[in-house]
């Protein structure tokens, strides 16, 4: 979010001053400020968008359509977690030594992520082909498994240039990318009752789009680095030498990424699996909804991760400030989150506000402990501590889920929202006690934040 108008202009240095020191780029380079901003946009864009996909499809497809489908693209997206093997990250810390030559790390992690994702979906289809009772439906069929197989390619691809974007401060890019996406997930369907086309199953309607929404992103992904980055040229150019250290780099951030991602991805699967694909519907619409105030503090994580790695000696005044920001902007948006949440899940359907209304307003609770867990994870990232956070991020995240799921099977939708708030409130006071230390100068005596050095195996 850019503001260009006189008054945004005269009191801009003034708001990036407080939530960013030092956030004023030299060299005309966006300031962190905006990149903020406009990554905060986008992924609310993104959130926004994807509720009023979400919405076309539980009015065109019954909810166990619409409960398979959603355990499917949650699914992909545990796999795009998987194969990215910290590699975003690892662009991130290692992207201020290619500055002036960018072509072979951005190219090296592209092409990267395009093998791994491809081995991580056949092997997810391989697992739900033996094992699952309701995804297996997904392997079975040739066209929904080539579809996740896609989805799963371009979701990594796009995890990535997401990165990049955070790496050179523009934040703004993700908003294009996540709108585009976002209006071909809606338009997909209408499309097809516009034109009267047989709809079929729901689920596969709803994977084709996310599948033709995926490769729409990475497209203009590819034209904003060609205009941001002149001279650089995106293919898949493997250079064996450079995947390594960016292997090497990115996988203790990638174990840290498993723990903070993974339970959220793993919970529609297994409510899918282990409840019934209808449960999975309501909860899918539930958390979509939570998750759009919960964007809020992973945003500004993200953001002072990259700022702590690029300016160590702000670390503590970056942290302080990206806190104040997370928690006034996320507790606004959960308090507004809570008021509307019969009104949002009842633009679904009756059945879905019915199932979740509650749910939703005690999950948006989470946006407070979830402040402190971002912060805490994006210091670690810095410091280099980051088997301190992996550990605790496991701990606290098998916990979550199987708290929420046993209660789920047992009471509903609002005492799983109930467990897993209960449990992200001990992860953050545990975070919130850690960040006492670490943006402290003891924590800076002990290590500090040069996190930049460690994160590129230096």
């Amino acid at each position: 979010m850019k503001l260009r108008h006189a008054p945004g202009a005269l009191i801009r240095p003034v708001i990036e001053a407080r939530l960013l020191p030092g956030a004023g780029a030299a060299n005309g380079d966006p300031s962190a400020f905006s990149s903020s901003m406009g990554l905060m946009a986008g992924r609310v864009a993104s959130m926004g968008l994807g509720f009023l996909a979400w919405l076309v499809a539980a009015r065109l497809f019954a909810p166990d359509q619409v409960g398979l489908a959603s355990g499917a693209v949650a699914a992909m997206m545990f796999c795009v977690q998987l194969a990215l093997i910290g590699i975003g990250s690892a662009v991130i810390a290692l992207f201020p030594r290619y500055r002036e030559d960018p072509g072979a790390l951005l190219n090296s992690s592209l092409a990267t992520v395009t093998l791994v994702s491809l081995i991580m979906g056949l092997a997810f289809l391989a697992l739900a082909r033996g094992l699952f009772h309701e995804l297996d439906a997904v392997a079975a069929t040739p066209a929904l498994a080539i579809a996740f197989l896609a989805m799963t390619l371009f979701g990594a691809l796009n995890v990535v240039l997401d990165n990049v974007s955070v790496a050179i401060r523009r934040g703004d890019q993700v908003l294009t990318r996540n709108v585009a996406f976002g209006v071909v997930t809606i338009g997909v369907p209408l499309g097809l009752v516009a034109t009267g086309a047989g709809l079929g199953a729901g689920s596969g309607v709803i994977l084709l789009a996310w599948t033709l929404a995926g490769l729409a992103a990475c497209a203009i992904g590819a034209l904003q680095l060609r205009r941001s980055l002149p001279g650089f040229h995106p293919n898949l150019e493997l250079r064996t030498g450079l995947a390594r250290r960016l292997v090497g780099v990115g996988l203790p951030n990638w174990a840290l990424t498993m723990t903070e991602r993974g339970p959220a991805l793993l919970m529609p699967v297994l409510v899918t699996e282990l409840i019934s694909p209808t449960v999975n519907a309501f909860w899918y619409a539930t958390w979509m909804m939570a998750w759009v105030v919960m964007i809020i503090p992973i945003s500004v994580g993200q953001t002072l991760f990259a700022e702590a790695a690029r300016d160590p000696e702000r670390a503590a005044a970056a942290t302080r400030h990206g806190l104040v920001t997370s928690l006034g902007l996320g507790i606004a948006a959960a308090a507004a989150m809570a008021l509307l949440a019969r009104v949002a899940l009842g633009l679904l359907g009756s059945t879905y506000a019915d199932a979740g209304e509650w749910a939703l307003r005690i999950l948006v609770v989470t946006v407070v402990p979830f402040s402190f867990i971002q912060a805490y994870y994006a210091l670690c990232r810095a410091s280099g501590r980051l088997a301190e956070a992996t550990a605790a991020g496991a701990i606290f995240g098998s916990a979550a889920v199987a708290t929420a799921v046993v209660a789920g099977m047992g009471a509903g939708l609002a005492a799983m929202a109930g467990g897993w708030l209960v449990v992200q409130c001990l992860a953050g006071a545990w975070a919130a006690v850690r960040l006492v230390v670490l943006a402290g100068p003891r924590g800076a005596e002990q290590g500090g934040f040069g996190g930049g050095d460690r994160l590129s195996g230096d």
